[in-house]
């Protein structure tokens, strides 16, 4: 069987459940789809919950949500046909009808408003569109003076205007959320309909033209040739027009006669104009846009510039990270690791540099071997891996007892990164359920270079058994951490700052720990963390983790207030939420030691051996609730969740006896810590 990535579970769904419509139900949405288009709209109020093109794997935008003064979109009349499906709230003031509709490569929104009162009726409509946890490449707000959206992702990109006028009266763009602002007054027992369009296409340049021929806009077409060293097709590479500020205006990509072709209206002045590649590490020097310089592109060797790495292990499969080192086309082999006969193959069609490949509709509980095929796309050679395996979740309520393992603090010494990395391979299988790894992967979170060769050293483990990060302070926040890894989702930037997952009887929350007291952001996690504990409160264990410890010995730059009984100002705000809500276990990096402390009924352990600079002054005074803390030696920490119990086993697998030479250590195999954690 042949599954593309272009084919999502919910095409699946609407084909055999729906066949006669275009509309479906899944889960807590509505189904929308065509040949060209899957959106998906929720039930409770109304909201685009995803809008994607059929062509690509991602959702080109999170959600797209209506916003009128005087109306709640909550408790909606449904109706729907075979290609529409419409959304009918009756209140006080207002009747409000949405209406969705696919039409080939559109979705058309229809917003009907009456005034049932006896006075004059202001109305103000907000739309906004939430982009917040995908990558924009560039995003516009205007064409020519008319306010609309178009935004370029690199799977595609989508447009959003009125449809029978040029512009809206006001659009506010950022690069996390477009926002739409009208207008309207309603007479008594009148009303009005406004009806916008989001439509698809490979780039903004061809949502354009299409903007221009429906509004009669005059244009004029520059082409632009685009040659690559190795003489092969520059097809689907991505080309930027900029201005004399070398700000960019606009995106094409080339096509299949290797040309770019932008659309450009009459009554600009393009003199200044330049055109360049920008596609991740295919770039070139800008020419003139009206001269007859060509566009020449070298175009290098490829390979994994982030090695494939697993996360967001669930029962039906588990997701393949990672980054080439040019844009490439992906294939993904899926074997049953029993038979050895392929189970599906997936197809990823757009060229990209990062790729997040989704395996689904496996069976629970299972083995399986995958092999990744990247294509010669533009370069002259191909990439694949060797097979690898991993195996599927088991189901929550048939999970007896699972084991994951925690190491913490990577940073700079990747050799011994790769060491304890190795060690953990040769010591366990893959049953072991993840890997959780509490921040400071790497020194510099910012350096690409860094990042490759975490990736290089963790590559024989993380390819076969899936982790769950945590930010650190050494990753900076940096966008190279969010693009690099798909997680499930939270909350924060990307929507992966913060999250949870649940695990057989046991729940797990991940925190940033970097966030200031003074930021908004900080009282947003505060909340979510509340609300997610109240959520999970029937969990058996509940595991929350975070880079910074609450307390320690460590004094190795000075005195700090984590070596006080109050903490830091994580300790004041968490630690009551802790105890009300019954966490268990606290997991920790940042100390490049191993900690333990225990107090109120939670258990606190710090993991920082994970081949970072390992401390060597931990002079402060132990807090009453300090348990125990072991110097100079890398170590992993292995948790044994069973029904009622938690069994830890701290295992150091190489002693550093010269922090002067921290390259050299011994190799060890010695249990320093193993305790058991009851439910309380």
């Amino acid at each position: 069987m042949k599954k593309h990535l272009i084919v999502t579970i919910f095409v699946v769904l609407s084909i055999l459940f729906f066949s006669a419509d275009l509309i479906s139900s899944y889960q807590d949405s509505y189904i929308l789809s065509n040949n060209y288009l899957t959106t998906g709209i929720s039930k409770e109020n109304g909201y685009i919950t995803f809008f994607k093109s059929n062509e690509a794997a991602q959702s080109l935008f999170k959600n797209h949500k209506i916003l009128i003064s005087g109306v709640d979109f909550q408790n909606s009349v449904i109706e729907t046909s075979k290609y529409s499906i419409s959304f009918i709230y009756d209140q006080n003031d207002f009747k409000v009808v949405n209406t969705y509709t696919l039409q080939e490569k559109n979705l058309l929104l229809s917003t009907r408003i009456t005034n049932k009162t006896e006075t004059k009726k202001r109305i103000q409509l907000n739309e906004i569109i939430d982009y917040s946890d995908t990558f924009p490449f560039f995003i516009k707000s205007k064409v020519l003076n008319n306010y609309v959206l178009l935004l370029q992702q690199d799977y595609g990109s989508f447009g959003y205007f009125p449809v029978y006028d040029q512009t809206f009266q006001r659009v506010i763009a950022s690069n996390q959320m477009g926002t739409s602002i009208s207008f309207f007054v309603l007479e008594p027992g009148d009303a009005l309909e406004f009806t916008r369009v989001i439509t698809v296409g490979e780039s903004v340049s061809e949502i354009e033209k299409q903007y221009y021929d429906k509004f009669g806009i005059d244009y004029t077409t520059i082409e632009k040739n685009i040659i690559l060293s190795n003489e092969k097709s520059a097809k689907g590479m991505r080309v930027v027009l900029e201005d004399k500020l070398g700000t960019i205006q606009d995106v094409q990509l080339v096509d299949e006669k290797g040309k770019a072709k932008f659309y450009l209206p009459y009554e600009e002045d393009y003199e200044d104009f330049q055109v360049k590649v920008d596609f991740g590490s295919l770039k070139t020097e800008s020419v003139s846009l009206l001269g007859s310089e060509d566009l020449l592109v070298q175009v290098p060797e490829n390979y994994f510039f982030f090695k494939p790495f697993l996360t967001d292990k669930r029962e039906d499969g588990v997701i393949i990270n990672f980054r080439m080192a040019v844009p490439a086309r992906s294939n993904v082999e899926v074997y049953d690791s029993g038979s050895e006969i392929m189970v599906f193959e997936i197809t990823n069609k757009f060229p990209l540099e990062y790729h997040y490949i989704e395996l689904s509709g496996l069976q629970p509980n299972s083995f399986y071997e995958y092999v990744i095929n990247v294509e010669d796309t533009y370069t002259l050679n191909d990439v694949k891996t060797e097979k690898k395996a991993f195996k599927t979740k088991h189901l929550d309520e048939d999970i007896d007892t699972f084991r994951f393992i925690v190491y913490g603090d990577t940073q700079i010494y990747d050799e011994r990164h790769a060491y304890i990395v190795n060690r953990i391979v040769e010591d366990s299988d893959l049953n072991t359920a993840f890997i959780l790894k509490p921040g400071d992967h790497t020194e510099e979170g910012t350096s690409e270079k860094s990042w490759s060769i975490f990736f290089e050293s963790a590559y024989p483990l993380s390819s076969q058994i899936p982790y769950y990060m945590v930010l650190g302070n050494h990753e900076r926040n940096s966008i190279l951490y969010y693009r690099a890894f798909e997680l499930p989702s939270g909350g924060g930037d990307y929507s992966k700052r913060w999250y949870s997952f649940d695990y057989g009887n046991s729940h797990f929350v991940i925190l940033d720990s970097n966030i200031l007291e003074s930021s908004n952001l900080y009282e947003k996690q505060m909340k979510w963390l509340e609300e997610d504990l109240k959520n999970n409160n029937d969990k058996k264990f509940i595991f929350v983790a975070f880079h910074h410890p609450f307390w320690t010995t460590a004094t190795e730059y000075g005195n700090m207030e984590e070596n006080l009984p109050n903490g830091h100002f994580n300790t004041k705000n968490w630690l009551p939420i802790f105890e009300k809500y019954g966490v268990d276990v606290v997991i920790n990096g940042h100390i490049h030691a191993y900690e333990r402390h225990f107090k109120d009924g939670i258990m606190f352990i710090t993991s920082g051996g994970g081949g970072a600079k390992l401390n060597t002054n931990h002079g402060a005074d132990p807090l009453p609730w300090h348990v125990k803390h072991v110097l100079g030696k890398l170590h992993y920490v292995i948790f044994d969740v069973y029904e009622d119990s938690i069994k830890v086993t701290v295992k150091a697998v190489a002693r550093v006896d010269n922090p002067l030479f921290p390259n050299q250590y011994t190799p060890i195999d010695e249990v320093i810590d193993e305790f058991y954690i009851y439910k309380k």
